[in-house]
């Protein structure tokens, strides 16, 4: 066998080595896993959270687990802080990876609104019927949203460019969404019926583009707040031909009713 020949093989076989060496890394890192519920029970290491669906998941936390205190409109402001914090009734997210029957949790994050109310309540008296039924309507309200405002802006054919009206409308939109606590905006865009489908599916995403960047940069809405716009294509109210008002987007002011439900006095 030739130098060159040797030379060939000892390389293919570095390349599959090193391929089993990365296959097994990857096998060796356990699934990552988000879970976002309210903390029930607290013991030791181990906390019971549960779920939107109302199933109950064992978490255990160690030296290593960070706990975030979050705050602000977007969440994205944060303080650590430690597992003294963590108490029955207090809404959660936790990251981490499976650990057998539980989760091994990496990182647990909390609104620092949420923890407040929690702290007041166990400073109470025990919670009366009617409290415990609220808090469990609040959990069945997670993921729930209640509209409370919404505008439509039209376009010209064939165009995704904001008119002047379209512009007042939507600013006046955006003052309404600002007095609004833990609001979202949920934006479809729409097109008439001509043309084709593939086209009318660009066009109409477009659109609910340029409202989502138009209240961000111009109506100061937080981007947070401002969920990606949806390209719907043809309006179902379109018709046949060109029909103005069809070309559209249709932006809605909404919040989670559970969110929502939390922050009341």
């Amino acid at each position: 066998m030739s130098t060159r020949t040797v030379s060939r093989a000892a390389a293919r076989l570095l390349l599959v080595l090193v391929g089993l060496t990365s296959l097994a890394a990857l096998a060796a890192d356990p699934a990552k896993t988000k879970l976002k519920g309210v903390i029930t029970a607290v013991q030791g290491d181990t906390i019971t959270v549960v779920d939107q669906a109302r199933t109950a998941h064992i978490v255990q936390v160690s030296a290593d687990t960070v706990y975030k205190k979050t705050k602000g409109l977007t969440n994205v402001i944060h303080e650590k802080t430690d597992a003294s914090v963590l108490a029955a009734g207090l809404p959660v997210t936790v990251e981490g990876s499976a650990a057998g029957d539980a989760l091994a949790a990496r990182e647990i994050s909390f609104r620092s609104e949420d923890l407040r109310t929690t702290r007041q309540i166990q400073a109470g008296m025990a919670p009366t019927t009617e409290e415990v039924g609220a808090m469990n309507k609040r959990m069945d309200e997670f993921g729930t949203y209640e509209q409370l405002d919404a505008a439509e802006v039209t376009f010209d054919s064939g165009s995704a460019k904001l008119s002047a009206k379209a512009r007042g409308d939507l600013d006046a939109f955006a003052a309404k969404a600002k007095q609004t606590h833990n609001y979202a905006v949920v934006l479809q865009g729409f097109t008439d019926s001509t043309g084709n489908a593939a086209a009318n599916q660009r066009l109409s995403t477009q659109r609910a583009a340029a409202v989502a960047n138009y209240l961000q940069q111009n109506a100061g809405l937080a981007p947070g707040r401002v969920r990606a716009g949806d390209g719907m294509g043809v309006a179902p109210d379109a018709g046949s031909g060109s029909n103005g008002a069809a070309r559209k987007v249709v932006a809605k002011l909404v919040v989670d009713k559970g969110v929502q439900a939390g922050v009341k006095p």
